[in-house]
C-alpha cells in the first residue's frame, strides 16, 4: 500500500490540470463533427456534407496534437 500513497502524494494542481488539458486536446477534436452528425442522422441526409471542412479539421487536429 506504501507505493500508492506516495504516487498520490506526487499528485499536484498542476499535474491534473496538465493532465486535463491534454484529455481535451486529443478528444477535443471531434467536437465539432458532432452537431454536422446529428443533423445528418436526423434529416437522413449528407447534403451540405463539405469533405474539405473535414480534411481541414483533420489535418488543423494532428498538427495540434503533433505539436
Amino acid at each position: 500500500m506504501e507505493p500508492i500513497a506516495g504516487e498520490l502524494r506526487d499528485i499536484t494542481l498542476a499535474k491534473v490540470v496538465k493532465w486535463v488539458c491534454a484529455t481535451i486536446m486529443i478528444f477535443g477534436g471531434v467536437i465539432p463533427y458532432i452537431p454536422q452528425y446529428r443533423e445528418i442522422y436526423i434529416k437522413e441526409d449528407a447534403e451540405g456534407f463539405s469533405m474539405y471542412v473535414c480534411l481541414a479539421l483533420l489535418i488543423a487536429n494532428t498538427l495540434r496534437i503533433l505539436f
